[in-house]
């Protein structure tokens, strides 16, 4: 087997660990690393732990004490080459006698401070395989979107009717959807690292918006409210949400990720929210959950203008049954 035939497969490997990262490594990249030799066996393989602790690089190389001469390495985003919570991975890739490593995505961020340039100038060959950077890419959509918009990813999850209701009265909550697809929303809440909603969605349903139906950690709640009518004796506000205030959404979101490092929101609702968001061109993502019962009457999902703007903006990338439910993805154009 010939050595770009083995690095592929190794970067195959890199970008399955890197799936594997938790939410937690945010505001990082979850990157995956292999070291392995000429003959394609695996020697140590890493991802990226929480934020503030060991990047994918540095965990395979821990586990085979830094000691790599003569081997090499496939990362899926060029290492690090600059001080911050830890040190830079390019010099602990130096300085195990990695000799050859194989990069799927260059990294974007100016702080990285071209790692790849570093290990060039010091002795390593550097190929990057960039048939691999379109999965880099998604994988870490949320935080490409932080370093070059200064603000979150967003996505939008919303369960209707078949006819496109949200509800079949205004002012009250309705159960759309089954088990599958709540299944379904509470993955998405997982790989998030906030969930916002409305306050009048907090007064009308009081929901937990936590984790509950698979692994993962509780996304930070947070409540668009900008009159302050949000029930403050709410159960969501015992998990202390972030509340805002500002009108303009944008600017917003831009505070949720200088402030407080938020790269990625779930917005569950709303209507008048979700409109908001439209309004401002402020979606990355619809994921719609559509159920096979029709309500005739009630509140629709899109007023018509936000039925406008959707169909200006959004394009179908993804379809899929959940149970009797049908969930369509939706992809900003």
């Amino acid at each position: 087997m010939q050595i770009n035939e083995i690095a592929a497969n190794m970067m195959k490997r890199a970008l399955a660990l890197s799936t594997g990262c938790s939410v937690k490594t945010y505001p990082n990249p979850m990157v995956g690393a292999v070291i392995f030799d000429e003959s394609g066996a695996v020697i140590s393989e890493g991802g990226t732990g929480i934020y503030g602790s060991d990047h994918a690089e540095i965990d395979a190389l821990k586990k085979i004490d830094f000691k790599a001469e003569g081997l090499m390495m496939a990362v899926t985003l060029e290492p690090c080459n600059h001080f911050g919570k830890t040190p830079p991975c390019s010099n602990a890739i130096l300085r195990s006698g990695i000799k050859k490593v194989f990069i799927a995505k260059k990294e974007e961020n100016g702080k990285a401070c071209n790692g790849a340039c570093f290990l060039v100038d010091n002795g390593i060959e550097v190929v990057f395989l960039d048939k691999f950077a379109g999965a880099v890419e998604k994988i870490n959509r949320f935080f490409f979107k932080t370093v070059r918009t200064q603000r979150p990813w967003i996505t939008v999850k919303a369960a209707i009717s078949k006819d496109g209701y949200i509800t079949d009265s205004i002012g009250s909550s309705a159960h759309i959807t089954g088990h599958e697809a709540n299944v379904y929303t509470h993955s998405l809440r997982a790989s998030h690292m906030a969930i916002a909603v409305g306050a009048n969605t907090v007064n009308i349903d009081n929901p937990q918006l936590t984790v509950r139906e698979v692994k993962g950690e509780n996304p930070q709640p947070v409540i668009f409210s900008r009159n302050l009518s949000v029930n403050l004796n709410a159960e969501i506000m015992k998990r202390n949400p972030i509340i805002i205030r500002e009108a303009v959404i944008s600017k917003a979101l831009k505070n949720l990720w200088l402030e407080h490092k938020i790269n990625s929101v779930l917005v569950e609702g709303g209507a008048n929210l979700i409109a908001s968001f439209l309004s401002e061109n402020m979606i990355d993502e619809f994921h719609i959950i559509a159920s096979e019962k029709s309500f005739g009457q009630g509140l629709k999902l899109f007023d018509e203008k936000a039925q406008i703007l959707f169909n200006l903006h959004f394009e179908i990338s993804e379809e899929k049954k959940l149970g009797k439910d049908q969930l369509k993805v939706f992809r900003h154009i």
